[in-house]
């Protein structure tokens, strides 16, 4: 009986290993962003626009600990959301994006595995009005940190390994770089920058992916991200941010 009951177990645990993401990987990934402001340091109405999508990381997974990396850069035009037919006010919009989240497993049923843990959410979004003369450049600088929750749910389709990874980050807190009502800076200086936290200052983290595990331990990830990030302090403004990007993922 005890021969049999440590062969069950060692086989359980063979099963949850070779079914979830465990090591060290590096992805490198291509995609599509589409964002939304509205700004009112550049503008009373809102602009949007489409964004070309390229990024790097570092991730780590072992049975109870994940660590993952992401850095993004996106690049395109924005143009106002009224009349936009006209056709000759747009944003040449630069953006940065850099999540980091360290997390911990709390609770395992079946094949569903919670984690916890804290994130750490920055972004940098660089704009150039073709219009407009002392307010033409504009930007906002958001680094926050917070509490992270993610959900994996490893299955096999058509005999192949897949793992569905949910991700909900929600910071409480963060540092922001603004610039001044008219001018962007202030005797060569960021004139507006300080801490805010919830009542002054929202953001969501929102992703998931789907990961087809290959021989070898490789990876291709299809991940959909929204970021929400709403500032109330002098100059309100609010970014809504959709990426889909394509990743390879090698192990190493």
């Amino acid at each position: 009986m005890k021969t049999l009951f440590l062969t069950f177990t060692f086989t359980f645990f063979c099963l949850i290993v070779k079914a979830q993401p465990a090591g060290h990987y590096m992805p490198f990934s291509l995609g599509y962003g589409f964002e939304t402001v509205k700004d009112v340091s550049l503008s009373p109405v809102s602009y949007s626009g489409n964004l070309g999508r390229i990024g790097i990381g570092y991730y780590y997974q072992n049975e109870k600990w994940i660590s993952m990396l992401d850095i993004a850069g996106l690049a395109g035009q924005q143009y106002p959301d009224v009349n936009p037919e006209s056709g000759y006010r747009n944003t040449l919009t630069i953006l940065g994006r850099a999540t980091y989240h360290l997390s911990r497993r709390i609770y395992t049923k079946n094949d569903w595995t919670i984690f916890a843990g804290i994130l750490s959410h920055n972004t940098w979004d660089y704009r150039e009005h073709s219009r407009y003369g002392n307010s033409s450049v504009n930007y906002t600088g958001l680094f926050s940190f917070g509490p992270i929750i993610s959900v994996q749910k490893p299955f096999e389709f058509f005999s192949k390994n897949f793992t569905f990874n949910y991700q909900l980050g929600l910071p409480f807190g963060t540092y922001y770089l603004r610039p001044g009502y008219v001018k962007p800076f202030l005797n060569e200086q960021i004139s507006n920058k300080g801490f805010a936290f919830w009542g002054d200052y929202y953001t969501i983290d929102s992703r998931a992916d789907l990961i087809w595990t290959l021989k070898g331990g490789n990876q291709l990830r299809l991940s959909y991200n929204w970021d929400y990030s709403q500032l109330d302090l002098l100059n309100k403004v609010q970014i809504a941010t959709h990426q889909l990007s394509i990743s390879t993922v090698f192990k190493f």
